[in-house]
């Protein structure tokens, strides 16, 4: 996976969960541990496990390949805001 493979995975989650605010990193240099953060009031009023099943049944194909790893932090638009200040 290449750093034009994380933009693609941050342009599909902002397409299925919309309106998001998505970042997608790469925590050891290799493209293969993704660090993902999604902000979207998609989230309220749904579980953590929900909110990550929501993200990963998005991802489920795109990572069938060379990803090994995936720190998932779900946020709703409120949350995302209070940690921006």
């Amino acid at each position: 996976m290449n750093s034009d493979n994380l933009k693609m995975v941050q342009q599909l989650l902002e397409e299925k969960i919309a309106p998001s605010i998505v970042e997608v990193g790469d925590m050891t240099g290799t493209n293969d541990h993704l660090e993902i953060l999604v902000a979207s009031d998609v989230f309220k009023d749904k579980s953590l496990l929900q909110q990550h099943r929501l993200v990963m049944d998005v991802l489920r194909e795109s990572l069938d390949g060379p990803v090994h790893a995936v720190k998932l932090k779900t946020l709703t638009f409120e949350q995302y805001q209070r940690g921006k200040k």
